[in-house]
């Protein structure tokens, strides 16, 4: 088999035009307080890649330069720059915005009829591949050491986790993100109400 060429992978992508009017998943993505700049950006590669409704990134989650951004231009900047190099240029096509609590978007989500999946370890998590799936649907992620803020937990309709068979407690948060994501898109096309 020959492996395709980075021209020819290039040439099967359609315009920004074209790509701005595809269908996306409805699956929403909370980051609540993740707090490294290169997991947020390969969290925007992978919503990218999975074609996500919208990211959230809440808290302490750093962000890209907003036009009226309140933070120092050195803070800024550097998220701007470090989110950049590990999103390889996929940021401008993610739908995403910046809000300081977690918490009012799951409500506000949750209120709309969305579902909302936690990506977390607890006492009652299933195993990602055993969840029961519904769209729209929100998948929260928290904080790379404390998990999801307890306020959000409570809000779930689920929780699912990443079975750990090794002697590690945990994966990545994006690396977590991104078996979860791929999990929910396959869960989302089999539904006959998911785009392509």
């Amino acid at each position: 088999m020959d492996r395709l060429t980075t021209a020819e992978l290039v040439a099967r992508k359609p315009s920004p035009e074209e790509f701005a009017r595809l269908p996306r998943h409805p699956i929403y993505v909370v980051c609540d307080n993740v707090r490294s700049l290169m997991n947020v950006g390969l969290i925007f590669r992978l919503c990218d890649a999975a074609l996500v409704e919208r990211l959230y990134l809440c808290g302490l989650t750093g962000y890209p330069p907003l036009p009226d951004d309140p933070r120092p231009p050195w803070v800024s900047e550097r998220a701007g720059r470090v989110i950049a190099k590990t999103a390889i240029h996929t940021v401008q096509y993610v739908p995403w915005e910046y809000r300081p609590e977690a918490v009012e978007v799951v409500r506000e989500l949750k209120a709309r009829g969305v579902q909302i999946v936690v990506l977390e370890q607890t006492r009652r998590s299933v195993s990602y591949v055993c969840g029961h799936y519904r769209f729209p649907l929100c998948l929260v992620l928290g904080h790379e050491r404390e998990g999801v803020e307890s306020d959000v937990l409570a809000l779930a309709d689920t929780t699912v986790d990443i079975p750990m068979y090794g002697m590690g407690n945990s994966l990545n948060v994006a690396m977590a993100f991104g078996i979860c994501v791929y999990e929910l898109i396959r869960c989302c096309l089999s539904d006959m109400n998911c785009p392509e």
